[in-house]
């Protein structure tokens, strides 16, 4: 299975519940309650709040070069929620962090802010890989006009 270096530790891999779709996630969260699985994302909002942390994480599909990182040329596919404990807040986990999460389903929870309050799948963290920037859109047009890929 996937090594850490590919944004999933392999004991925390052979957890997951890989046949579970965030589609269905999204539709039921109640139905899958104690599962344990990973998902790609995009952190929209974090705020602390008694027991730990939120971020509000915009899901992603995983990309197909197989280390589970978030594809963030493909459209959202819903949101769910991530509480994080003090202790285990990455310190670059921020508004627009790519990140890879394996957490365990614990139902629903509210995310209330200027747009319509939602229930949301939530999920409590058991690992999270913050990737760096993407390389999306893979190209650039250098200043004498060049183009690289």
């Amino acid at each position: 299975m996937a090594g850490c270096a590919a944004g999933i530790p392999s004991q925390l891999a052979a957890q997951v519940s890989w046949d579970l779709s965030f589609i269905a996630i999204r539709q039921h969260p109640e139905a899958y309650r104690g599962r344990i699985v990973a998902l790609g994302g995009i952190v929209t909002h974090v705020e602390a709040f008694d027991q730990g942390y939120r971020a509000l994480v915009s899901e992603v599909p995983f990309e197909p070069s197989g280390r589970y990182r978030p594809a963030v040329d493909q459209l959202p596919r819903g949101r769910f929620i991530l509480l994080l404990p003090t202790q285990a807040l990455p310190r670059d986990l921020r508004p627009g962090t790519e990140v890879t999460v394996v957490g365990e389903i614990l139902g629903t929870g509210t995310w209330s802010g200027s747009e319509l309050d939602a229930r949301l799948p939530l999920v409590e963290e058991r690992h999270v890989k913050i990737w760096g920037p993407s390389w999306w859109p893979r190209f650039q047009i250098g200043v004498w006009g060049g183009i690289g890929i």
